[in-house]
C-alpha cells in the first residue's frame, strides 16, 4: 500500500516537469510550422493531454462504466477544476474571434454526446460518426489558421527566439507527452490505492478519482502556461481536450464496445458538463476570457458537483 501511495507525489513531479517542456516546445513548433500557438494547443497539445483518456478508452470492453464516467468526468474537471484553478492563479484572456469556431464545436460535441447517451447506449455506428467529426474538426481548424489573420498570435518574445529545428522540438513534445501520460497513470494508481484504503465506492473512483487523474495533464499544462502568461494555450488546450474527449475518445470507446449509459448520468453528470460548457462560451464571448471571479465560480460549481456525488 505504501509503495502505491508514492504514486501521488511522483505523478505530480512528472506532470509538472513534462508540462513545462511541452509548453515551450509547442510554442517553438508553432513558429516552425508557420501556425499560431493557439492552433498547436487546440490540436497537438490537446490530443496529447487527452492521451490518458484515450488509453483507457481502448479498455472499454472490460470496464465500460468507468470509461464513460472518465470521459464525462474529465470534461467536467477540465472546465470546473482546471479552468477554475488556473484563472484564480492568473486571469485568462482570449479574443472570441480567434476561438469562436472551436468553442462552438466544444458545445456542439457536448450536446451531441448527451443526445447519443439519451438513447441508452453508444454503439459502433455512433463511434464512427464521432471519429469522422473529429477528423473534420482538425481539417477545418488547420484551414482556418491559414486564412484567418486573427488566429496568428503575436508573440514578440517567441519571434525573437531561435526556435531550433523541427525534429528536436517534436522529439521533446513526444517525450513530454509520454511523461505526462506516465505521470497521470502513476498518480491514478496512487489515488486508487488511497481510495481503496478509505473504502470509497468504485463509482466515485470512476467519476472523480480517475477523471481528475486523467485531467492532471490539462491542469499541469494550464498552470505552467498561465505562469508563463501564455493564456491562449491554456484555453485552447482545455477547449481542444474537451472536443477530443467527446469525439475522439468516446468514438474509440464506442468502437471497442457498446457503452451502456446509466440513467443517473443523464440526470446529473451530462447536465453539469453541458452547463459548464455554456458558461465557458458565454464568458469568452461577453467577457473576453475568465477572470479570477469567473475562476472562483467554476471551482465552486465543480466542488458542489463533487459534494452531490458523495452525498
Amino acid at each position: 500500500m505504501s509503495l502505491a501511495l508514492l504514486g501521488l507525489p511522483l505523478g505530480f513531479i512528472l506532470l509538472f516537469q513534462a508540462s513545462n517542456w511541452l509548453v515551450d516546445s509547442a510554442k517553438r513548433t508553432a513558429l516552425l510550422l508557420g501556425v499560431s500557438p493557439f492552433v498547436v494547443g487546440i490540436t497537438i497539445v490537446a490530443f496529447g493531454s487527452s492521451s490518458p483518456e484515450a488509453a483507457l478508452a481502448l479498455m472499454a470492453s472490460t470496464s465500460p462504466d468507468v470509461i464513460l464516467g472518465n470521459i464525462v468526468g474529465s470534461n467536467i474537471a477540465n472546465i470546473g477544476l482546471v479552468v477554475g484553478l488556473t484563472a484564480i492563479v492568473y486571469p485568462l484572456a482570449i479574443r472570441f474571434d480567434t476561438v469562436k469556431f472551436e468553442v462552438w464545436v466544444m458545445l456542439a460535441a457536448s450536446v451531441l454526446l448527451t443526445l447519443m447517451a439519451a438513447s441508452g447506449d453508444l454503439d459502433l455506428v455512433e463511434g464512427i460518426v464521432l471519429l469522422a467529426l473529429m477528423a473534420a474538426f482538425i481539417y477545418v481548424v488547420y484551414r482556418l489558421s491559414k486564412r484567418d489573420p486573427l488566429r496568428e498570435v503575436v508573440d514578440e518574445t517567441l519571434m525573437s527566439e531561435d526556435p531550433g529545428r523541427l525534429g528536436p522540438n517534436l522529439a521533446i513534445m513526444a517525450v513530454s507527452l509520454a511523461l505526462l501520460v506516465l505521470g497521470a497513470q502513476v498518480f491514478v494508481l496512487g489515488a486508487v490505492a488511497l481510495a481503496d484504503a478509505l473504502q470509497v465506492p468504485e463509482l466515485v473512483i470512476g467519476l472523480v478519482v480517475v477523471a481528475i487523474g486523467t485531467s492532471l495533464p490539462e491542469l499541469s499544462i494550464s498552470l505552467a502556461a498561465a505562469w508563463k502568461r501564455e493564456t491562449e494555450i491554456v484555453l485552447s488546450n482545455i477547449i481542444g481536450s474537451n472536443i477530443f474527449n467527446a469525439l475522439f475518445v468516446m468514438g474509440l470507446a464506442a468502437l471497442s464496445a457498446t457503452i451502456a449509459v446509466p440513467a443517473a448520468m443523464l440526470r446529473l453528470d451530462l447536465l453539469v458538463m453541458l452547463a459548464l460548457s455554456v458558461i465557458l462560451l458565454i464568458l469568452i464571448r461577453v467577457r473576453g476570457g475568465i477572470s479570477r471571479r469567473g475562476g472562483l465560480v467554476f471551482a465552486f460549481i465543480y466542488f458542489a458537483y463533487l459534494l452531490i456525488l458523495f452525498v
